[in-house]
C-alpha cells in the first residue's frame, strides 16, 4: 500500500516539475511545441492502436465530383444487413416510383456487421466539411465549405489481410447483387441548370415503358438475331479485354416513324436490366467538353440513346460541301458555319460525338450500349455509321403478317382469325406501320375483336386504294396538286374518262 502511495507522489512531483518548466518557456517555444505535439499525436496513437480503418468517400476526390460507386454498394449492403443495429435512421420514399419506405443510416451513426465469420466489423457514416478552393462546390454549407459523406470501416490490425482480400470483396459482390435485384431501371435525361457536379448533369425518373421482346411487333428473324447479339455482348467481358476493345456495342435503328424504334429500346432495357440515358445534344450549353462530362457520369450497364440523329444540329448532319475534314481516320463532311469563332469552338461537333462513341473516351467504364435512331438513313454522315462503329444496323420496317400476329395477341388476345389471311395480303401491298395497326386494334368503347379487325381491313383497303391512285397519277404525269381536280372530273363524267 505504501509503495503505491509513493508512486503517485512521485508522479505528482514529476508533473509539477514539468508544469513549472513549461511555464518558464517563452511563448513562441510553447506554441511550436504545441504544434509538434498536435501533429504527432494522431500518428503515435495510430502506431500504438490495435485498430485500423478504411474510408470510403461518397464522391471521388477530383474536379468533377464523380460519384464513388463503392459508396452506394456499401450503403445497399448495410441497409440489408445492419439496420437492426442502428439507433438513428433516416426514412424516405423510394426513388423508383414505389410507395415503400427506404431506410438508411443517419449521419454520424455506427453499426457492427456481425455476419462475417464472427468478426465484428464496425461501420460509421460520417460527414466531411472542407474548403473546396477553386473547385466546383455542389454541396455548400452555411460557410461555403463542401459537405460530403463517407463510410469508415474499423477493424483490428491482425484482420487487415482478411478484410482486404475477403470481407470487402464479399461486401461488393453482395451489394451489387442487391442493387440489381431491388433497383428499378431509370430513365435519365441531361439538362443544364447552372449547377456543378453530376447532379446538375442528369436527372431521372423511373423507367416504366412496358414494351418487351414478347410484345414487340418486329420481324421475327431480326428479333432473334438481336437477342442473340445482346446475349453475346453480356458474356463478352473477357473477350473484349483479350482483343483490346472497349466493352461496348453500337446499334443504329432506322426506318419510318411509327415502326417501333422506341419500343425496341424498351425491350432491350428490360432484357438486359440496364438504365437508359436519353442524351439530348440540343440541350442549352451542350459542348464537346460537356458531352464528355455527361458520358463520365453515366453508369456501367447502361443504354445511351441519341434519337433522331439526322435532325441534331447542322454540324452533326451531312452537308454536301466541297470542303472536307479528316478526324479519327474518317473523312467527315465540313460545314459552312457562321464566321463566329465562339460558335465553332463551343458547339458539339461530329468529331466530338465520334470520340465519345468510338474514340479514347469510349473505353471509360464498361458494358455500355449506344443506340442511334433516325428516320432518314440517307442523311447520315458515312463516318457515323461505318462498320465497327455501329455494330448492327437494324431496319425497322413496315408491319407484315408475323408482326401483326404479335399485335393482335397484345391488343385483342387472339392468335388466329379467318380475316388474318386478308389482312396479311393487304399489309404486304401497303406501307402500314405497326403504330397504325395498333391504333386500329385498340378496342375503344364497346368494340369487340371482330369489329376491330373489320375496321383494320377497311383502313388497309383505303390505304391500298390511295396508293393505287397515287401510282396512276404518277403514270399520267400529274402532280399531287393536279390530282384532286382530276378525281373531281372523273366523278362528274361517270365514265372514268377526261371531259
Amino acid at each position: 500500500m505504501a509503495s503505491s502511495v509513493d508512486k503517485w507522489v512521485g508522479f505528482g512531483s514529476t508533473m509539477v516539475g514539468f508544469g513549472l518548466l513549461w511555464s518558464s518557456l517563452p511563448e513562441r517555444v510553447r506554441e511550436e511545441a504545441r504544434d509538434i505535439i498536435t501533429s504527432w499525436t494522431p500518428m503515435l496513437a495510430s502506431y500504438f492502436s490495435s485498430y485500423e480503418q478504411i474510408t470510403i468517400p461518397e464522391y471521388n476526390d477530383d474536379r468533377q465530383f464523380q460519384k464513388n460507386k463503392l459508396f452506394d454498394v456499401v450503403a445497399t449492403y448495410l441497409r440489408s444487413r445492419c439496420m437492426e443495429e442502428a439507433r438513428m435512421l433516416k426514412a424516405q420514399l423510394s426513388n423508383d416510383g414505389r410507395e415503400d419506405t427506404q431506410l438508411s443510416l443517419d449521419d454520424d451513426q455506427d453499426v457492427v456487421d456481425k455476419s462475417f465469420r464472427g468478426y465484428p466489423m464496425r461501420w460509421c457514416l460520417g460527414t466531411t466539411s472542407k474548403n473546396p478552393s477553386n473547385r466546383i462546390n455542389p454541396f455548400p454549407d452555411e460557410h461555403g465549405n463542401t459537405v460530403t459523406r463517407h463510410y469508415t470501416l474499423v477493424f483490428r490490425k491482425r484482420q487487415r489481410q482478411l478484410v482486404l482480400n475477403t470481407y470487402l470483396p464479399s461486401v461488393v459482390q453482395q451489394g451489387r447483387v442487391l442493387i440489381a435485384e431491388n433497383q428499378q431501371r431509370r430513365l435519365f435525361t441531361n439538362h443544364n441548370n447552372g449547377m456543378g457536379g453530376p447532379q446538375g448533369l442528369w436527372s431521372h425518373i423511373p423507367w416504366k415503358h412496358p414494351a418487351t421482346f414478347d410484345t414487340l411487333a418486329m420481324d421475327p428473324v431480326k428479333k432473334d438475331e438481336l437477342i442473340e447479339d445482346l446475349k453475346m455482348f453480356q458474356k463478352g467481358k473477357e473477350y473484349h479485354h483479350r482483343v483490346g476493345k472497349a466493352w461496348k456495342r453500337g446499334y443504329l435503328l432506322y426506318g419510318p416513324p411509327g415502326t417501333g424504334k422506341s419500343s425496341l429500346i424498351s425491350a432491350m432495357s428490360h432484357f438486359l436490366g440496364y438504365d437508359v440515358y436519353d442524351l439530348d445534344l440540343t440541350a442549352a450549353g451542350t459542348t464537346n467538353n460537356e458531352l464528355r462530362k455527361l458520358f463520365l457520369n453515366t453508369t456501367d450497364r447502361s443504354i445511351i440513346i441519341i434519337e433522331d440523329i439526322h435532325a441534331i444540329r447542322q454540324d452533326l448532319t451531312t452537308m454536301f460541301n466541297d470542303k472536307k475534314k479528316v478526324t479519327n481516320g474518317d473523312e467527315l463532311q465540313q460545314l459552312r458555319l457562321p464566321r463566329d469563332s465562339w460558335y465553332e469552338r463551343d458547339r458539339v461537333t461530329l468529331s466530338g460525338l465520334l470520340n465519345l462513341i468510338d474514340g479514347l473516351w469510349s473505353a471509360f467504364g464498361g458494358e455500355r450500349i449506344f443506340v442511334l435512331t433516325t428516320n432518314h438513313f440517307d442523311q447520315l454522315d458515312p463516318a457515323l455509321i461505318r462498320e465497327g462503329r455501329m455494330d448492327m444496323r437494324i431496319e425497322m420496317s413496315y408491319c407484315r403478317l408475323e408482326a401483326f400476329r404479335v399485335l393482335a395477341g397484345n391488343y385483342l388476345g387472339i392468335t388466329d382469325h379467318p380475316s388474318f389471311v386478308e389482312i396479311g395480303q393487304l399489309l404486304s401491298e401497303t406501307e402500314t406501320t405497326p403504330a397504325v395497326v395498333a391504333h386500329n386494334l385498340m378496342p375503344r368503347g364497346k368494340r369487340n375483336a371482330q369489329e376491330c379487325l373489320a375496321g383494320l381491313v377497311q383502313t388497309l383497303k383505303k390505304k391500298k386504294k390511295a396508293k393505287t391512285e397515287t401510282q396512276t397519277s404518277r403514270s399520267r404525269g400529274m402532280s399531287p396538286v393536279e390530282r384532286p381536280t382530276y378525281n373531281l372530273r372523273k366523278k362528274k363524267d361517270g365514265r372514268g374518262n377526261r371531259s
